[in-house]
């Protein structure tokens, strides 16, 4: 692949590199919705920001389809004890997706409809993290 990066991030959130298991429900357009019905599905997050996260997924989710994302964030600290933070339930809308290898899927997502609260605590987190 061949990218023209101007060195300008255009983003406008922090973006966390992480490996951490996420479920989603497609919630909308209708036609995509009854193609996957109410099944919950397991994905990888591949990044994660206030803004929005990058799942890799079995699954070829069309843009603009809307996503029910439900994952729980956790730190460990230096002597290996885990802690966990309240689980997360916020909407995403697909923005992105690509093809990648073994029929995979990179699905750019960005959070919508959320409350201030989910966007702060993952916010938080990734400030945290970093």
């Amino acid at each position: 692949m061949n990218y023209n990066y101007s060195g300008n991030d255009r983003r406008r959130y922090q973006r966390l590199r992480l490996n951490l298991s996420v479920n989603y429900r497609v919630d909308g357009p209708w036609q995509v919705r009854v193609k996957f019905g109410d099944q919950e599905i397991e994905a990888t997050t591949l990044n994660l920001s206030e803004g929005g996260m990058a799942i890799l997924t079995s699954y070829d989710i069309p843009v603009v389809s809307a996503l029910l994302l439900k994952f729980s964030l956790f730190k460990i600290n230096k002597e290996g004890q885990v802690s966990f933070y309240n689980p997360v339930e916020i909407n995403g809308q697909v923005r992105s997706n690509t093809t990648c290898e073994n029929n995979q899927y990179r699905l750019g997502l960005c959070f919508v409809r959320t409350e201030s609260e989910q966007n702060c605590r993952i916010g938080a987190f990734v400030k945290l993290a970093s």
